[in-house]
């Protein structure tokens, strides 16, 4: 009996040391602290030759990669969650089934198709002869069965079919030393010295630069006299609208990144938002009613040039609620007329959410 426990207990823990599981909230997820968590996670599963397996909304899929690629290169199996969190799961790898190619061979070798000469009709033909000449009959079998070896060119053609079953395969992507590309950082940024940390996207602060090699991206701060690097942790779009373009691979944060955001000019064209206020009871009406405004109507309307700055616009199908505090009150209006989102003076802050930052917005 006791015996029996011993086993049991060690199979427990064979099973439990096989996968690992971690659930991350949505808050944390969204606000970045779980970033550190997801690239150890990534790191770990790399070192150890295992997989990830990660539960999440298919809308967060996209940062997720990033996030887990900063930390290693390990393999991800990404699947859609229905609840505003994210739950991973650390497992072995399956094993790859070996190719049949390999085969091949066993089931037709040269040996087989010699194995297959057939003198014995041959032989069988030979009584009407005379016995002195029966002899010939024996030689001429083996000159008969000459062309028997013939299907053996089959097998030696057959066998260049293997090729293609690893030709299929896709090649194998090249390995990013990023320890190598972060110290050329340290010589040609900070004098040779390391970097003092890491920053957080929402952390980044206008002034600071930001130079990018492969998925490496570091930033450079002034702190008093000196600069100081950093290594940047977290997924950013370099064509948003807060990062100026100074060089190659090198770009100046204008603002403090929030939110989605929107992307320059030049990588984005459908941000012109052209509404008008809604007829009464459209289901656009109403949806934006109900979740801005408690169901209450909305009976006032907001010219587009008359935005100013702390204006919070929400946009649905062709039309716009605007949201203003006045004091301690806020005040719902309709937008009406065009507006481009694309300009400085317009942060996006999450999904059809806008903020105004100019009194001056077109």
């Amino acid at each position: 009996m006791f015996k029996r426990l011993i086993l049991a207990s060690a199979l427990f823990a064979a099973s439990a040391s096989a996968q690992q599981n971690t659930d991350i909230s949505g808050a944390d997820f969204s606000s970045g602290k779980a970033d550190a968590k997801l690239a150890a996670l990534a790191k770990q599963a790399a070192a150890e030759g295992k997989r990830l397996v990660i539960t999440a909304p298919a809308d967060w899929h996209k940062s997720l990669s990033a996030k887990l690629h900063a930390g290693g290169h390990a393999d991800i199996v990404l699947r859609d969650g229905f609840y505003e969190n994210v739950i991973v799961r650390v497992e072995d790898k399956p094993e790859e089934p070996k190719p049949a190619a390999e085969k091949a061979p066993v089931r037709s070798t040269p040996k087989a198709v010699a194995a297959a000469p057939a003198p014995a009709p041959v032989v069988r033909e030979a009584p009407p002869v005379a016995p002195a000449p029966a002899p010939e009959p024996v030689k001429s079998a083996p000159v008969a069965a000459i062309p028997a070896p013939a299907p053996a060119p089959s097998v030696a053609a057959a066998t260049p079919a293997r090729p293609p079953a690893s030709a299929s395969k896709p090649p194998a992507a090249p390995v990013v030393d990023v320890d190598a590309i972060r110290s050329r950082f340290e010589q040609s940024l900070n004098g040779g010295r390391s970097a003092r940390g890491t920053l957080a996207v929402a952390s980044l602060q206008s002034a600071d630069t930001i130079y990018v090699e492969e998925p490496v991206r570091a930033v450079v701060r002034r702190e008093g006299l000196k600069p100081e690097l950093y290594w940047l942790d977290g997924d950013l779009d370099l064509r948003r609208t807060e990062l100026k373009v100074v060089a190659d691979n090198r770009y100046q944060v204008m603002s403090s990144i929030r939110g989605e955001g929107s992307l320059r000019s030049e990588f984005d064209t459908s941000r012109v938002l052209n509404v008008h206020v809604p007829a009464d009871k459209t289901p656009v009406r109403v949806a934006l009613e109900r979740k801005l405004n408690e169901g209450r109507s909305i009976d006032d309307s907001l010219a587009a040039d008359k935005l100013r700055s702390g204006d919070i616009v929400y946009t649905g199908d062709a039309a716009a609620v605007v949201v203003r505090r006045e004091g301690a009150d806020l005040h719902r209006y309709w937008l009406d007329g065009t507006i481009d989102l694309r300009q400085a003076g317009v942060q996006a802050d999450g999904a059809n959410k806008f903020r105004i930052l100019s009194d001056t917005v077109r």
